[in-house]
């Protein structure tokens, strides 16, 4: 069974906070262009530009994660704030 952790995501460009289950061992790019891919399916009207360039943020420290890593490896737990910009 695949361990997943639950994150509260804020959205800085919708101004909206969705919480997401992703599992621990994805790496944060993947988690990136899925939780883009389910914005545009809530918000129709998100348009495809700069939707290459995001990066997710740790609230607490304000350190944008490493793209290529995941987040068991960036010692992430479960419910934590993130910033999606």
């Amino acid at each position: 069974m695949v361990e997943k952790i639950s994150l509260n995501i804020k959205v800085v460009g919708l101004h909206v906070e969705r919480n997401f289950l992703i599992p621990r061992d994805m790496c944060v790019r993947d988690a990136v262009e899925l939780i883009v891919k389910a914005l545009r399916e809530e918000y129709p009207g998100v348009t495809n530009s700069g939707m290459s360039n995001r990066a997710l943020l740790q609230a607490s420290s304000g350190k944008v994660l490493n793209q290529a890593c995941s987040f068991k490896q960036l010692g992430i737990t479960q419910g934590e704030r993130m910033i999606l910009i």
